[in-house]
């Protein structure tokens, strides 16, 4: 087998499915290397779901190839795949034993109980479960059930864990406890993870690379912050964060910098380079956490400035976040932290007028046809 090959524990070549006339996977391809922890993420719909059930062989492919180690398994059946499966329900049997409920795998496997004892131990330790061995389901928490589950799916040593949404039903508190429990045992256990999602935060405090997936089409793969800081769409930069969104026309190109016409009042310079010519209708996004108050005397920086009038003001508890309007009707949201001295010296009244100021490098630049139609994202989802 090629060494190359086997760099990529999984690669989708090409893969679609569809559902009668609806298209729900659209020519995918993607590299997951050995020991990587990848997270799908998108909206409800997006066919997140689906990938994982072609990958696990309970949705046959279209068209394309399904490789896991180098072994094309598109026509191979479930139950010889190399993967663990872990659903949103983590579907425990409540009459058995959190280590019979381990155990069933290998049993039907027909693998010697003696092996099974040492698996199962291993996995008890590492999980946190060594004290629970003798407990039924309805004795546990819903972070130890989701902990046997993981044990129960890694127990007959598969090359990939597929987890699909696995923490969507806990609380806020338990799901962050809970990240961190599954970083800590995929590095342990050293094991390729492919985990789907939809929350923004999830996925990028648990994954070495993330894919975006909207429509059935991966839109871009790369690390929590090359997504953040480049991303390569509208939708992309939206998805992954709160964003500010203002619509103008290339006026000129001055050097590296591009200089963007909102309207007779106002104009953005942006460090993108000359990817759009004069003339061209662009959408200037910016992430809110960019831009600041000032005063209206400061005037040395060289950085953007926009006059607005503060709309809205919404307290989170560690920040205000304050919607402000250009005179345009354009409107963008700033937040300001509660630190010492942030928030007496940021701090914003309804009805005041502001200026707001931003880097040229802080502003990413996208074809006008490309951006969704809404002027900002408020708030990070």
């Amino acid at each position: 087998m090629n060494f190359l090959r086997l760099l990529s524990m999984v690669r989708l070549k090409n893969l679609s499915k569809s559902f009668g006339a609806k298209s729900v996977i659209r020519d995918v391809s993607l590299e997951i290397p050995a020991g990587e922890r990848f997270i799908l993420l998108g909206k409800s719909g997006c066919g997140k779901t689906t990938l994982l059930r072609l990958l696990a062989g309970f949705e046959r492919p279209d068209r394309g190839a399904i490789l896991i180690a180098g072994e094309d398994v598109a026509a191979l059946p479930v139950e010889r795949r190399p993967v663990g499966f872990i659903f949103q329900n983590y579907a425990l049997f409540p009459h058995m034993t959190v280590y019979d409920n381990i155990a069933i795998g290998p049993r039907i496997r027909k693998t010697p109980e003696p092996d099974i004892a040492r698996r199962i131990d291993e996995l008890l330790e590492i999980t946190h479960l060594t004290g629970l061995r003798a407990a039924h389901p309805g004795r546990l928490s819903g972070g130890e059930s989701q902990r046997v589950a993981i044990a129960r799916a890694l127990v007959n040593r598969p090359k990939v864990l597929l987890l699909d949404e696995p923490l969507s039903a806990l609380d806020a508190s338990l799901r962050q406890g809970l990240r961190a429990e599954l970083k800590e045992m995929q590095e342990a256990l050293g094991i390729t993870f492919l985990f789907v999602t939809h929350d923004q935060e999830e996925a990028m405090s648990l994954a070495t690379r993330i894919g975006v997936l909207e429509n059935g089409q991966l839109l871009q793969v790369g690390t929590p912050t090359q997504l953040y800081d480049h991303p390569e769409s509208p939708f992309v930069a939206g998805f992954l964060g709160a964003i500010n969104r203002f619509s103008g026309t290339v006026e000129r190109h001055d050097q590296n910098r591009t200089l963007v016409v909102l309207d007779a009042e106002v104009k953005i310079a942006c460090a993108s380079g000359n990817k759009y010519p004069a003339g061209q209708k662009v959408t200037c996004c910016i992430r809110p956490e960019k831009m600041v108050f000032r005063a209206d005397d400061d005037k040395g920086s060289g950085k953007n400035r926009i006059p607005a009038v503060i709309v809205e003001k919404t307290f989170l508890g560690n920040q205000t976040v304050y919607t402000a309007k250009l005179a345009n009707g354009q409107t963008c949201t700033v937040p300001v932290g509660h630190g010492p001295g942030e928030s007496e010296k940021n701090s914003c009244q309804l009805g005041e007028r502001v200026t707001i100021q931003f880097s040229a490098c802080d502003v990413l630049l996208f074809d006008k046809s490309d951006a969704p139609e809404r002027t900002h994202d408020a708030l990070a989802q």
